[in-house]
């Protein structure tokens, strides 16, 4: 009996390969049909609706691609990246207590603590803003009974804090965790470039780069010529990949000897464009 062949995980890399490199020139072939009037079957006045509809369902790309003014239609990405100079610090604190006055004081002399440190810290004013403010009832629910009461209050006050000292970081999160006690809550931090405009230009540069050399290798694989660029669109708005982590703090163990270590890591800026080129 022949025994089966065993489907290797490279054997299955080089088949999805083969498929997507088949889908992308059958994506050009249609291009150059279309260029020339003609479609696969001989016709004239290009695919229609439900055919259209059908390719791009089997090649798994958007009807519209395929559907839209005759040319060569591809998609590029860039990426620039760079290292932080900024952090962006989410903070608050939180007090309960039976009474809407209790729980406010609470919260208001640990916030009024964290913000002397961060100013103590070098922290300009202008670097600091209320996220957020709330007073919120609390309730307890009596399963036996089916009756909601009322429990206490809850006051919330955050901030977003822009650090520019990226080397004070950990100790800055320390030292605003141990002024606000155990009324403190560290949201979370990103680290992003202040003016990202150069790192936004170089990533549409790259991403047209892209889809240049995409364009290029369908024309040489089914045979026709790249002609100009006749429509170009940035899909969606440049999106900044943070190196960002949420955490929590346990004030047991911020209050341990070990500092908090934060780690900046790197600052992407991604862009994608849409691009048509003519066919020659």
């Amino acid at each position: 009996m022949k025994t089966p062949a065993i489907r290797t995980p490279s054997f299955l890399k080089n088949v999805r390969s083969g498929l997507v490199v088949a889908g992308l020139a059958a994506l050009a072939l249609v291009a150059a049909a279309c260029a020339d009037g003609t479609t696969g079957d001989g016709t004239t006045g290009g695919l229609n609706a439900a055919q259209i509809e059908s390719l791009a369902r089997s090649l798994g790309v958007s009807p519209s691609i395929l559907g839209g003014s005759t040319g060569i239609h591809v998609t590029g990405a860039g990426t620039a990246s760079a290292t932080p100079d900024i952090a962006i610090l989410s903070l608050g604190v939180e007090g309960q207590a039976r009474t809407v006055a209790e729980a406010n004081a609470i919260a208001a002399n640990a916030i009024a603590a964290v913000l002397a440190v961060l100013r103590e810290s070098g922290v300009a004013d202008e670097d600091m803003k209320t996220q957020h403010f709330s007073i919120q009832p609390q309730y307890s629910f009596n399963r036996d009974t089916g009756v909601q009461s009322l429990t206490g209050y809850r006051v919330t006050n955050s901030l977003v804090v822009t650090l520019r000292d990226l080397d004070a970081v950990g100790s800055i999160i320390d030292a605003a965790a141990a002024a606000g006690g155990d009324a403190t809550r560290i949201n979370s931090i990103g680290f992003r470039v202040e003016d990202g405009v150069a790192l936004e230009e170089e990533a549409r540069v790259l991403a047209l780069a892209d889809a240049v050399a995409k364009a290029d290798l369908f024309a040489e694989a089914t045979g026709v010529s790249r002609g100009k660029l006749v429509f170009i669109t940035e899909q969606s708005f440049p999106q900044f990949a943070r190196s960002e982590a949420a955490f929590s703090v346990d004030l047991a163990i911020a209050g341990a000897p070990a500092p908090t270590e934060i780690l900046a890591g790197e600052f992407d800026v991604r862009v994608n464009v849409q691009a048509v080129f003519a066919i020659d």
